[in-house]
């Protein structure tokens, strides 16, 4: 299968460069998978979980904290605030992030909602990633 080229940038700097056949993420209006020779395509990317296959055919997974996605002619590239790869969440931690956000939201009138929603939404797909596709 024909490759390109992926390209992760966080505020940190490059998180990955990698060639890969196929790549799924959802979209803020759906999940879409991009293959070589995509149609040119920038769109905002959900909280949610993605995943790649690499040029040797192996699957990685990881949690996104949303962001951005541009494919071009020879590469793709995505944005984000954060990212990990299944390997690299901390189940003890996501699971008490959950819980912190899921006690905000008992009491809304003193807290930022929008806010705590958001976190629990991160808490709950790193959760999932972990669990989900441990190695």
């Amino acid at each position: 299968m024909t490759t390109f080229k992926l390209k992760i940038v966080t505020p940190k700097g490059v998180y990955q460069e990698v060639d890969v056949e196929m790549l799924n993420l959802r979209t803020t209006t759906g999940q879409i998978g991009i293959l070589a020779h995509h149609i040119p395509l920038a769109s905002s990317i959900d909280i949610s979980e993605m995943n790649y296959v690499d040029s040797h055919h192996n699957k990685h997974y990881f949690a996104i904290a949303g962001g951005f996605v541009y494919v071009g002619e020879e590469d793709t590239t995505i944005i984000t605030s954060a990212i990990e790869s299944s390997d690299e969440i901390d189940l003890l931690r996501a699971q008490n992030s959950k819980k912190r956000a899921e006690d905000r939201l008992k009491t809304p009138q003193d807290i930022d909602v929008l806010r705590a929603e958001i976190a629990l939404k991160k808490a709950i797909t790193r959760i999932n990633v972990k669990t989900t596709h441990q190695t």
